[in-house]
């Protein structure tokens, strides 16, 4: 069955707004939609600003600016903008494959040059049953379910993909010394964020839950490709970077069907951008950056052209105890609620990376990020910091940043 945005046969007109594009949304088909670009991200956007490698403070804007479409349940989504500097009105049409997996809404933007793409897409977004089967926590015949369940009696084989992928996984809490660790389950539970509930626990339900964290305590075999957890009651969560790898199978799953062009993204705050958004431009795609806490607020456009994109922060879920905020990012090391940024953004080739990376950096904080920013590894990352008045933020970035809309100046009140 062929599935394409026909301008005939569109229905249900709904005018809204993604990042720095307004859209005529025509729904066509479940999970299909078609978006007509309107205006570019920014008039001076031909020679886009390089943040160089060294870190600078610029205040973000304060004023209100298109509105973000889409958002989701956390509060540090980045608002999705695909246009062209210079482009008309009339450029053309953005389709929109979408499909719900792993608790949020993944989907692929095509633009007109990959419009003949629509069937690959639909079908290669179907693949995402099969990862989250194997990857979720929430089905006990999962396979990490099924590891969990019998690791702390003897080595448990794994499959190949999960096995590099707690490899990876491993990796990256290594890079950020602990920051990131697929095993802090017990501290989300601890706290109430598990079920979304949020609950400040007692010291003891603390420290019981650290008992069981640890990610040095994972033991894994490469040669047998099995792993065993070295703490009783231990597990394994691969959600800190599940997500983004199921953007990577996905990506590359489009690549092998002949498809060059085309913006993923999982639930907003995970992105990989592929190509370009208008034919041979050579510029990629412009994704926007939202505002910690006012997500329909965007702070700031990026350029991103085979690379992925990650923001990590706690501007949604969180509880309040005692007139004192707790944000859902915990601490694996210490079992306490952690990050005193706003929110972060990086980049990197890899979305798994990215999102664990992301994930790390965020609960490491601005010292430890001053350190680990000298290691060959480290990503280019935008960092927003709470200002001094409610909602006010304060933008730097460390590396080479493709600004498709810089930040600009907050007005004075």
């Amino acid at each position: 069955m062929s599935i394409r945005p026909n301008k005939q046969e569109l229905t249900n007109k709904k005018t809204t707004v993604i990042g720095g594009l307004t859209c005529s949304r025509h729904h066509i088909l479940k999970g299909v939609h078609c978006f007509k670009r309107s205006e570019p991200l920014s008039e001076t956007s031909e020679n886009p600003d390089r943040c160089d490698k060294q870190s600078h403070d610029a205040p973000a804007t304060g004023r209100k600016r298109e509105r973000a479409a889409q958002a989701s349940n956390r509060g540090d989504v980045p608002s999705i903008g695909n246009t062209q500097p210079g482009t008309t009105p009339e450029t053309g049409l953005l389709t929109e494959v979408t499909r719900k997996a792993m608790a949020t809404e993944f989907a692929i933007l095509l633009p007109p040059q990959s419009l003949e793409a629509v069937e690959l897409a639909v079908t290669t977004l179907e693949r995402l049953d099969d990862i989250e089967q194997t990857l979720t926590i929430y089905n006990e015949d999962s396979e990490v379910s099924r590891i969990n369940r019998t690791a702390n009696e003897k080595p448990i084989p794994a499959s190949t993909s999960t096995f590099q992928l707690i490899e990876r996984a491993l990796q990256w809490s290594q890079r950020t010394r602990g920051a990131f660790d697929i095993t802090a389950g017990p501290l989300v539970k601890a706290w109430g964020f598990t079920d979304r509930s949020g609950r400040k626990p007692t010291s003891d339900e603390v420290q019981a839950a650290l008992a069981k964290v640890g990610y040095q305590h994972l033991q894994l075999d490469r040669d047998q490709q099995t792993i065993q957890f070295g703490l009783p009651e231990m597990s394994i969560n691969l959600g800190g970077i599940g997500k983004g790898d199921a953007l990577d199978q996905i990506a590359n799953e489009l690549r092998r069907g002949g498809l060059d062009d085309f913006l993923l993204h999982g639930g907003n705050s995970s992105v990989l951008a592929a190509g370009d958004q208008t034919a041979n431009s050579g510029l990629g795609w412009a994704v926007g950056i939202a505002h910690p806490t006012k997500p329909n607020r965007r702070l700031a456009g990026i350029w991103l052209r085979n690379q992925a994109l990650a923001t990590s922060g706690s501007g949604k879920q969180f509880f309040h105890h005692r007139g004192k905020r707790y944000g859902h990012v915990i601490d694996p090391r210490t079992g306490f609620p952690a990050g005193d940024l706003a929110s972060l953004t990086i980049i990197t080739d890899s979305a798994a990376d990215a999102d664990a990376c992301g994930t790390g950096l965020f609960v490491s904080g601005t010292d430890e990020i001053e350190t680990l920013c000298t290691e060959p590894w480290f990503p280019n990352t935008v960092l927003i910091r709470h200002g001094k008045r409610q909602d006010e933020v304060e933008i730097s970035c460390l590396g080479e940043i493709e600004w498709a809309d810089p930040p600009v100046d907050q007005p004075t009140p």
